[in-house]
């Protein structure tokens, strides 16, 4: 039997999908477009059967802990409310090889982390650019099923949530700029937990900017100076900040103002903890001074011109408005 993300593969193959045809609504009842990376709840009901983390680079949590002396912090004060929970996290970008393809070392980590010390799995929400593609999509299937990967859109994250599942997002909708320095956060995820009244517990991650050392060139690829699969041996720091409640912030969705000031609100938590850290990491000034001599001090691309029609936008969950900032 084909798997749901067969299925909305082929819903999607033979035609170009325009960007705006791939925008989510924002009213939770209104009907859904057919949109090939929009996901009822069979479908992802059935997605979390294919969950099975030991068929997701089952080692790797043991070897971050050993390897790079991996600390949690805050995690025992995760809220038990009883509402769902969107994790937003500082997008590192390091790629890792899991299961003969590429996966972002943040959302294996987290996914192990989480369900080692809540087990509870976590539904890493996955830029489209993983979907579009269609060598993309079927090299990265072996892993995103095991580890419950979902299409980033708004009604996928917010069904999610309707169904107490958390999620894991990355609203810069790209990588930082190394060493840690968040990009503004596109409005998705505030969104998301507004609509479906969830909290949102932001997460500051340390290590892998320093453990394979890399330079962010203008409108251009990331370059490694560490090889891959070589990492220099760093300490690992997964930081679980208290939990925001976008409603306190924000009485209505519509306000704009408010909705940009606690997106901004929320990064900075993320970006203070990643200061504060890196202060005491030697590493971190060695991956400055590279960033600074031989790549651009605000990255690959201008986020100022970013119009909500673009593939990070898209990517974000959050296509009709600019970030923050």
């Amino acid at each position: 039997m084909a798997s749901p993300l067969t299925k909305m593969r082929s819903r999607s193959m033979g035609r170009m999908v325009a960007e705006e045809d791939r925008k989510p609504s924002y009213v939770r009842r209104k009907p859904l477009k057919p949109d090939p990376f929009q996901l009822d709840k069979a479908q992802l009901k059935a997605l979390k059967q294919k969950i099975d983390l030991s068929k997701a680079a089952p080692g790797f949590l043991d070897y971050a802990f050993d390897f790079h002396a991996l600390k949690v912090t805050g995690i025992e004060k995760l809220p038990k409310t009883g509402k769902p929970i969107i994790f937003v996290c500082n997008h590192t970008g390091t790629p890792l090889i899991a299961n003969a393809c590429a996966v972002p070392e943040t959302v294996l980590l987290l996914s192990h982390v989480l369900h080692h010390y809540r087990r509870k799995t976590v539904r890493p929400l996955m830029g489209l650019e993983y979907y579009q593609d269609e060598l993309a999509f079927v090299r990265h299937r072996q892993i995103f099923e095991p580890l419950g990967c979902v299409p980033l859109t708004l009604e996928n994250g917010i069904q999610l949530l309707d169904m107490d599942e958390d999620v894991l997002m990355y609203p810069e909708g790209e990588d930082s700029v190394p060493p840690y320095q968040t990009r503004p956060f596109f409005w998705g995820f505030a969104k998301m937990a507004w609509i479906a009244e969830a909290l949102i517990v932001p997460v500051a991650v340390l290590g892998p900017h320093e453990s394979r050392l890399r330079i962010d060139v203008n409108r251009g690829p990331i370059v490694f100076v560490t090889p891959i699969n070589n990492p220099n041996k760093v300490s690992y720091h997964i930081a679980f900040l208290p939990a925001f409640d976008v409603r306190h912030y924000v009485p209505k969705l519509a306000d704009v103002d408010k909705l940009s000031a606690f997106c901004q609100r929320v990064r900075r938590a993320i970006q203070v903890t990643l200061d504060g850290e890196a202060l005491n990491r030697p590493m971190v000034e060695t991956a400055r001074q590279l960033q600074v001599r031989h790549g651009m001090s605000t990255g690959r691309v201008d986020r100022s011109q970013i119009d909500g029609s673009s593939p990070s936008s898209v990517a974000s969950g959050d296509p009709a408005t600019d970030p923050d900032g």
